[in-house]
C-alpha cells in the first residue's frame, strides 16, 4: 500500500483542495500518513499570499531533499497550488527532489492522471527497493514536530468558488488562481448531505469573495445557497470565509436570522484600512462609511453577532494620519477580533511599483499598537460573556489536559471533560475571561 502525506500552507481553501486529494488517493487504496517519514509520496499544497509563506515553503522543500529523500529515494514529491503556478521553472532548477509541478490554475484532472500514474510507479519501486533491502535498517530519520492524527472535530471544508474578479493591488491571487469561477450548487450541497452523513459538525464555505457566488447552472446567488446549505438535514454549523464589503448584502444577514441553529452569527468582514485614500490605493472599491453601514445592519440583524476583521498596516503611502483613521474604526467598530499584517510586497501586483514611504521601525510600532488596542478590546468584549451559559461545539483535546471547544462566533472555550465530549455540541457556563479565549464549566 502507498501511503502519502499532505502538507498544506495558507488558508482554508487549501485546506480544503488538500481534503479533496486525500479523498481521491483514498479511493486509490493508498493510505494517508501524518509524518513525512512513514510517506511514499508526499504533496505539498503552497500559499503565495505572503512572502513568508513562501520562505517556509523554500525552507521545507531543502529540509525533504536532505533528511528524507536521501534515505528514501523512491520517494515521490508533488508541489502544487499558488506558488507552483508562477515559480515552477525554479522549483524544478532548485530542487531535484520535486517530480512535478502543478499550477492553481491548470486542470485538475491532469494532477489526477499524474497521481494514478504515480501510484503504479511507486508501488513497482517500492517492492523492489525493500526486496533488495529487507535484510539492512534503512535508518530512517525521527523529525521531531509531525504528529499522527489526533481524535478532533470532522470538518467539511467546501470551495464554493475559486479565483479572484477583484484585483486588490497588493494580492497575488487573481494571478495564481485567475478569474473567478463558481461550483455548480448542487455538487457543492451533494457533498456537504455526505459529509454531515459521515459526522462533520462544521461546514465552512470557502471563497476568495464568497458573496459573489452565482450558480453556472441557475445563477442563484449566495444567500440562496446559504438557506440551501441551512435547510439539509442534522446537527451542524455553518460558516463562511470570506465575505467582500462590496458585494455584502442584508439578504446573507437575514438568511443567517432565520436558520440560527445552523447558521452561525459570525462574519469575518476584511476591512484592510480605516482610511478612504489608502482603500482606494488597494482597490477595495468601497468607503470606510459604506463598510460601517454594513457593521449597522449586521448588529441590528444579528444582536448576538461576533465581528472579526483583517487591518493591513503600512501599505505605501499610509500617513500616521491614515493609521490614526485605522485605529477611530477599530474604536468604532469594536471588533471581536483582528488578523492584522504589515504590508508585504508581491510580485504581479499593481502595488509592487509603489514607493514604500514607513520605515521598518514604524512598521513595528504601527502593528504593535493596533494588536494592544485590540486585545483590550477583545477582552472587554470576552467580559461581557461572564457567567453567562453558551452552546459550543468540543473540538479537541489540547496539551494542557483540557478540551477545546468554539462558540458560533468562533471564541476558544476551555473545559474539562471526557473524549467522548468531542465533536458534540455542549453548554458551558463561563466562569473567566481572558484576553483570547474564556475558560467554562459543563452545565
Amino acid at each position: 500500500m502507498i501511503k502519502f502525506f499532505l502538507k498544506t500552507y495558507g488558508c482554508q481553501a487549501n485546506e480544503a483542495d488538500s481534503a479533496a486529494i486525500s479523498i481521491y488517493l483514498t479511493g486509490l487504496n493508498c493510505k494517508e500518513v501524518y509524518s513525512e517519514t512513514e510517506a511514499d509520496l508526499i504533496i505539498v499544497n503552497t500559499c503565495a499570499i505572503r512572502e513568508k509563506a513562501e520562505e517556509k515553503f523554500f525552507s521545507y522543500l531543502g529540509m525533504l531533499n536532505k533528511k528524507i529523500k536521501v534515505n528514501k529515494p523512491y520517494l515521490k514529491t508533488i508541489v502544487i497550488g499558488c506558488i507552483a503556478t508562477y515559480k515552477k521553472d525554479e522549483i524544478y532548477k532548485r530542487f531535484d527532489n520535486v517530480n512535478f509541478v502543478f499550477g492553481a490554475k491548470e486542470d485538475l484532472n491532469n494532477l489526477k492522471v499524474v497521481l494514478s500514474d504515480f501510484i503504479v510507479e511507486l508501488e513497482s519501486i517500492k517492492n523492489i527497493y525493500h526486496s533488495e533491502n529487507s535484510k539492512r535498517d534503512t535508518g530512517f530519520l525521527n523529525l521531531g514536530g509531525f504528529k499522527t492524527a489526533p481524535k478532533e472535530l470532522k470538518r467539511s471544508l467546501i470551495n464554493i468558488m475559486t479565483g479572484c474578479n477583484n484585483y486588490c493591488s497588493y494580492c497575488i491571487v487573481p494571478f495564481t488562481k485567475g478569474r473567478e469561477k463558481s461550483f455548480s450548487a448542487f455538487q457543492i450541497l451533494q457533498k456537504i448531505e455526505q459529509d454531515i452523513k459521515a459526522g462533520a459538525k462544521e461546514v465552512t464555505l470557502l471563497g476568495q469573495n464568497v458573496n459573489s457566488y452565482k450558480d453556472p447552472e441557475s445563477g442563484t446567488g449566495f444567500f440562496e445557497l446559504l438557506e440551501s446549505v441551512a435547510k439539509i438535514e442534522g446537527e451542524f454549523w455553518v460558516r463562511f470565509l470570506s465575505p467582500h464589503p462590496k458585494d455584502m448584502t442584508k439578504e446573507v444577514l437575514q438568511v443567517m436570522a432565520r436558520y440560527p441553529e445552523k447558521l452561525c452569527a459570525y462574519v469575518h468582514h476584511p476591512l484592510q484600512s480605516g482610511s478612504n485614500k489608502i482603500l482606494q490605493a488597494m482597490n477595495r472599491t468601497y468607503t470606510v462609511e459604506q463598510f460601517l453601514e454594513q457593521i449597522d445592519w449586521m448588529k441590528t440583524i444579528l444582536p448576538e453577532i461576533t465581528i472579526t476583521t483583517d487591518i493591513i498596516v503600512a501599505f505605501p503611502g499610509e500617513t500616521n494620519q491614515n493609521f490614526e483613521q485605522t485605529m477611530r474604526v477599530i474604536e468604532a467598530v469594536r471588533f471581536d477580533g483582528i488578523f492584522p499584517f504589515i504590508y508585504s510586497a508581491r510580485k504581479y501586483t499593481k502595488a509592487l511599483s509603489l514607493k514604500d514611504n514607513c520605515s521598518k521601525d514604524e512598521k513595528i510600532k504601527r502593528i504593535n499598537e493596533l494588536i494592544k488596542k485590540q486585545q483590550d478590546i477583545t477582552f472587554e468584549q470576552n467580559s461581557l460573556k461572564m457567567g453567562k451559559v453558551l452552546r459550543v461545539l468540543v473540538e479537541k483535546r489540547m496539551a494542557n489536559g483540557r478540551l477545546l471547544a468554539r462558540t458560533q462566533g468562533n471564541i476558544r472555550v476551555f473545559l474539562d471533560g471526557d473524549d467522548s465530549l468531542i465533536g458534540s455540541f455542549v453548554h458551558v457556563k463561563v466562569e473567566k475571561t481572558r484576553r483570547s479565549d474564556l475558560l467554562g464549566v459543563l452545565v
